[in-house]
């Protein structure tokens, strides 16, 4: 079975637990696992889409993503940048809600390779 890259795994839990109490599901209660910071991601996609082929679409669906947000954020598009977090979120069943001022909160802040 095909498996996210560890960078993205890592990418992606960041998201999480940045917006950690701002996200929901979007799927039935109980229908799947919900992912979260510590979540084993490649079993929660496993379980949100059954069938091994669309797992891998999604895979590399979510791969491809995350290159096209890394270069958004570090051309300072953040409001494309969000836009891409919330396509990946979608995907794992998950959409932001809003604050109570109504806005979104911002993207993630670029990662730099050390």
């Amino acid at each position: 079975m095909t498996k996210l890259l560890p960078v993205t795994a890592y990418t992606i839990r960041r998201l999480l637990r940045q917006y950690q109490g701002q996200l929901k599901s979007v799927v039935v209660e109980g229908a799947c696992l919900v992912a979260d910071p510590e979540a084993d991601l490649n079993a929660v996609l496993e379980s949100l889409y059954l069938d091994e082929e669309e797992v891998r679409s999604q895979m590399a669906e979510i791969e491809k993503l995350m290159m096209t947000h890394q270069l958004l954020l570090k051309a300072g598009a953040k409001e494309q940048a969000a836009a891409i977090e919330d396509q990946i979120l979608w995907i794992f069943g998950l959409k932001r809600i809003k604050d109570q001022a109504g806005q979104e909160t911002p993207a993630m802040p670029i990662m730099m390779a050390v």
